[in-house]
């Protein structure tokens, strides 16, 4: 290996020697030195057609630094294809390419130095305005190198001096070529000459600028206080021209105080490391709203009527209604739970916790309270009850009576000597409550020849409570008629107008039904009768009443003696057929036009008078008991 090496050292003198002729290389010397490293067993052969007479003698040779035996040029470029077959441990070494880096500068030592830097004394310095100044710049003593080695610098009189041109903060760095009345010299007090010399010196300082925002204040309205458009406090120490855009973050809603922050963007032209920038930050307060500010909230609990129905019935609900600088209504169902949403100017409240209603069975008046707390929260969900102020307004449901309408049946039939009752009464109006109702006990009827109110009495069933009702009583009327004359050859027939609503029973128990049909009642006296279940025709007028047959008293009558007994067509063939009909004595078989018995008649008259004022005087009696 070491042949190998040598053997690559001969090839670059050889190739030194011919590509630098300012060299003056004694080849000879080289050449022994490679024969004698030869002589340690490696093959080397030197070319017949090598000229050795034409290498100069006198030559002198650098220091050869003897690189690591284990590098190895691996870069395909620089190295030539072996043989097919080549052994790698032969001993031959194939050709190799070498590349001649460019001369590097030497110091008057052999040293080769390209830059240093050294710091730098300006004898001015400036604010940054904008301008550029030029300054001298005295340069420290010492210097370096990147390697770390230090150097001195010296200068024609006391100091080395340069001058430098700077406009902005940054430019404090400079490099100077020319090296006129500037001396270096390194460690060992050998002078050298650098490329160049880079100086650091502070010419441009930074000019304070200082950005302060508002302080803003304001009452809460529910609505976000931001800067906006607002200018800053204080802008000052901008350069003429230069300057920056603000972007105010800053935003408060709730009660409390923020920061009126903001960030900066530079203009064109602006550099901000030319300024020491100062933000102060102004606040943002929102403050309570006084209490004669406060937003005014009514809340009216619902009002309702209702019928009453033998169930529990309630109503819930409200309304809000707000007084400030725009008025709301908002009907809520009475839920605690149930978010209302009310606007006030621009601003968006949500409204929860309040609770409104009333129940009730029985008919009567019952409050609809308020209750529950309420709970305002603004658009961004904060607590803002405070700034509201509540008025509660109770509301009224009523639960009204049913009225119901009780009318006893009406009847009417001939004259049959049996009294006519109808125990039947129709419910109509509201009517009752369902699974409600009443009895009923009867008292009206007719017997006699004319008519009579159906009284009757009721009684309300376990359950029905009269509080509930407005029951109005309505009795129908039972009458009776005269019977129609019949012939002497006919069976007198008695009979009712109407078989199936009448009766002849003298019971008088109650009916125990309870009616609940709402149809009209038939026809009947006014509304306002008593309703204590009076006797048979206690109010009727008397005028009203069906007056007695005065002219005809006995006339009709086939068991009256003289009585006539109507205009009817006698069977002359059989004379003796009346059927079974007694005859009455002294009966006339038709109307004639003679004056016989007229005096009977009158007595007849005058007896039928005083029969009825007897009657009636009876009736007064009896009905003052």
């Amino acid at each position: 290996m070491k042949g190998i090496f040598f053997k690559k050292i001969c090839n670059t003198v050889v190739a030194v020697s011919v590509m630098a002729a300012a060299i003056n290389v004694n080849m000879a010397d080289s050449l022994s030195v490679c024969a004698q490293e030869v002589s340690s067993g490696d093959s080397f052969e030197i070319s017949d057609n090598s000229d050795m007479t034409q290498i100069p003698e006198a030559v002198q040779i650098p220091e050869i630094v003897q690189e690591p035996e284990t590098v190895q040029d691996t870069d395909p470029a620089t190295l030539s294809e072996k043989p097919d077959g080549a052994s790698e441990d032969n001993g031959e070494e194939a050709a190799e390419i070498f590349t001649v880096p460019e001369p590097t500068p030497l110091s008057e030592t052999g040293e080769n130095v390209s830059s240093l830097t050294v710091q730098g004394t300006p004898d001015a310095t400036f604010v940054y305005d904008g301008a550029e100044h030029t300054v001298t710049v005295s340069l420290a003593g010492s210097a370096s190198d990147e390697q770390g080695n230090s150097y001195t610098i010296a200068g024609s009189g006391t100091a080395a001096t340069v001058t430098v041109t700077a406009k902005n903060v940054k430019d404090s760095s400079f490099t100077i070529t020319d090296l006129t009345g500037i001396t270096v010299t390194n460690s060992a007090g050998t002078v050298i000459t650098p490329a160049s010399l880079t100086v650091n010196a502070a010419v441009i300082t930074k000019k304070d600028v200082t950005l302060r925002s508002m302080n803003l204040l304001k009452t809460y309205d529910g609505k976000p206080l931001e800067n906006g458009e607002t200018p800053l406090a204080e802008e000052t120490g901008w350069v003429s021209g230069e300057g920056a855009y603000y972007s105010f973050t800053g935003s408060r809603t709730a009660i409390g105080t923020g920061i009126n922050e903001f960030t900066i963007t530079p203009k064109d032209g602006t550099d901000f490391d030319n300024y020491n920038i100062s933000r102060v930050f102004g606040d943002i307060s929102v403050v309570e709203r006084t209490e004669d500010q406060k937003y005014i909230i009514t809340v009216e609990a619902g009002s309702s009527t209702v019928k009453y129905n033998g169930s529990l019935q309630s109503v819930s609900g409200y309304v809000l209604e707000g007084r400030s600088s725009s008025d709301f209504q908002v009907n809520g169902t009475g839920d605690p739970s149930q978010v209302i949403t009310v606007t006030i100017g621009d601003s968006t409240f949500n409204v929860t916790g309040i609770a409104a209603s009333a129940a009730g069975k029985n008919a009567g008046e019952y409050s609809v309270d308020i209750t529950g707390s309420p709970v305002v929260r603004d658009a961004e969900g904060n607590d803002v009850t405070s700034q509201f102020r509540f008025e509660f307004k109770p509301g009224k449901f009523t639960i009204e009576k049913r009225y119901v309408v009780l009318t006893s049946a009406s009847a009417k039939k001939k004259y049959n000597n049996k009294t006519l009752k109808k125990h039947k009464v129709t419910v109509s109006g509201d009517g009752f409550a369902e699974g409600e109702g009443a009895t009923y006990e009867f008292t009206g009827k007719q017997k006699e020849i004319g008519e009579s109110y159906n009284y009757f009495t009721y009684k309300l069933n376990d359950g029905t409570l009269a509080d509930n009702y407005d029951i109005e009583k309505v009795p129908g009327v039972l009458k009776v008629k005269k019977p129609d004359d019949v012939a002497i050859n006919e069976e007198p027939k008695y009979y009712d107008d109407d078989d199936n609503d009448s009766t002849s029973s003298e019971d008088t128990s109650s009916s125990g039904e309870a009616q609940n049909t709402a149809s009209n009642a038939q026809s009947a006296p006014a509304s306002g009768q008593s309703a204590s279940g009076e006797q048979a025709g206690a109010n009727i007028n008397p005028a009203e009443a069906a007056p007695a047959d005065t002219a005809n008293a006995g006339v009709n009558d086939p068991n009256v003696l003289g009585a006539k007994r109507g205009s009817v067509t006698v069977d002359i063939a059989n004379p003796t057929n009346t059927g079974n009909k007694k005859n009455v004595l002294g009966a006339r078989r038709g109307a004639t036009d003679d004056s016989t018995g007229m005096e009977r008649h009158i007595i007849v008259f005058a007896a039928a008078v005083v029969l009825m004022a007897a009657l009636k005087i009876k009736r007064d009696k009896r009905l003052k008991k």
